[in-house]
This record gives C-alpha cells, structure tokens and sequence, in this order.
C-alpha cells in the first residue's frame, strides 16, 4: 500500500480486499473473536503491534504482544505527546483515565454515541474524545472527527518517540473491569428499566455505601472501590453494563447485586 512504502513500515496485512459480505469475520473490532486472525499473524511472525478496523474504518483496536488497548486506555496514552489535553470520555471509560489525565490536563465525561460527542466536544472546546469501542476523536492536529487509520497514525508516533505502550499501562492502578454485558429487552421498556433503577438505588439498602450517581446517560454509580455503569443502547433494544473494581472480589459483588436488581425490575414489564 503506498501509505506502507511512504512510512517506510515494515507491516503485513491481511483481508485487503473490500468486501461487503465480510467473508472473514464480522467486522467489529472490540469483539475479541474478531482479532483472532489478527493475534495469530503477529505471533507467527514476532509483529509488536497489531491494527484492526471497522468496515468503514472510524473504529479501532490496538494490539500489542501483552493486551488488547481500549480506546479510554489509547485516550491516556495519546496524551503522553500532548499539552495540557483536554479530554472527553464517555460514561463506560475506566476511572483511570479520567484519573490520570487530569494530573496533566482536564477529563469530561459524557454521553456515548457520535453526535453526543461531536456537540460536546465543540461546546468544551475538547482535544481528544474516546469511546472504549474504538472511536477516537482528534481535534488537536486534526479535523474533530474518529477516524481510525489517524489513529494509527498517532499510535506509531508514539511508538517512534520511543513510547512502550505496554510499560505506560502497567505503570497505572491495577484495576479489574468487565467487557460490555448485554441483556436484552424492548425497545419500549429499556428506559423505563433505567426509570425504575434510579429510584431502586435510592431505596436499596442491599448495596454498599453510594458516593455518587451520574446519570447523564443511564446511571454510573460510583462507589469508594469501584462503579457499576446501567445504560440503555441508543442503537439496539439493550440494556448494557460494565464493572470496574479496585478487587476481584468487589466486581464480582457489583455484578452480582446490579444483576438481581436489573432482573427483578425487568421483571415488571415481562
């Protein structure tokens, strides 16, 4: 490809030939069983970083011989070659990055989804946004919109600087999170679901001590070593949650407790 030969990369590629049918895998990149193909070619051939895509490419993954990047965990280490950043997560990104980043500069969170991000990024005069899905936002050195082959870009810039991706993320708090859960439900009832848990959490004396309730989009409940995300989908008739916990023990726990109480609200409409 001739962006290969003008950087001078030393790359292999596979599945170069557009189809729409996606005869390979299904083309989303934050699925793990999508990579498969992706891990087996840099392991055969000792490849220290991986690229995959989305089909129309706004999305990324980034691999490296020891982990999967997520997008809030890119997010953290693009602003290694930025001053003073200011940053827009989204409400599923780790505690982490929002942690890390305003020692350098200032976070927001926000509401998940392109046209959320993009308004929210012009009002807060925003850097950089990340999805965990993949979607990266650049402002700073480029137009405001997620487009994953710049994303790339800027990875191997860091890389080229000399940057160990891998030893910047061990270097951050060991903290436990799950992957996006999906449960199902209607298109009717997905908020009135979210409805009813906001007021549960109000009442519930079953979860541990609440220190805070965002609810800009569905509710992030922060809790002293760890949070529960329940949102309801923009695009499909979910409701998906994610886990962070400073211990294994305390997101088995939020797990646990959130999905008795989300089953037993869903209850009411079945």
């Amino acid at each position: 490809m001739p962006i290969i030969k003008a950087l001078n990369l030393n790359a292999n590629l596979i599945f170069t030939e557009p189809d729409g049918e996606f005869p390979n895998h299904h083309p989303d990149p934050s699925e793990s069983e999508n990579l498969k193909d992706l891990r087996d070619l840099m392991s055969q051939n000792n490849i220290s970083l991986g690229f995959g895509f989305d089909g129309d490419a706004d999305r990324i993954a980034v691999l490296s011989s020891k982990r999967v990047i997520k997008g809030d965990e890119l997010a953290y280490l693009y602003t290694k070659n930025m001053k003073n950043p200011r940053v827009l997560g989204e409400v599923k990104c780790s505690q982490n990055m929002y942690d890390e980043i305003n020692k350098i500069g200032k976070s927001f969170m926000g509401k998940t989804g392109h046209s959320n991000i993009k308004k929210a990024m012009k009002e807060l005069n925003i850097d950089l946004a990340a999805e965990v899905s993949g979607h990266i936002f650049f402002k700073e050195r480029f137009f405001g919109f997620d487009d994953g082959v710049y994303a790339m870009f800027r990875v191997l810039e860091l890389a080229q600087m000399g940057i160990d991706l891998d030893a910047e993320l061990d270097k951050l708090p060991k903290l436990y999170s799950t992957d996006e859960i999906k449960i199902k439900t209607t298109e009717e009832n997905k908020f009135k679901i979210i409805s009813q848990l906001k007021n549960a959490l109000n009442q519930s004396t079953n979860l541990p001590k609440i220190l805070d309730i965002i609810d800009i989009d569905g509710v992030r409940v922060r809790f002293e070593n760890g949070w529960a995300l329940v949102r309801a989908s923009n695009t499909t008739p979910v409701i998906v949650t994610r886990f962070e916990a400073k211990n294994q023990e305390f997101l088995d726990e939020l797990q646990t407790k959130f999905n008795a109480l989300i089953t037993q609200i869903k209850a009411r409409f079945e």
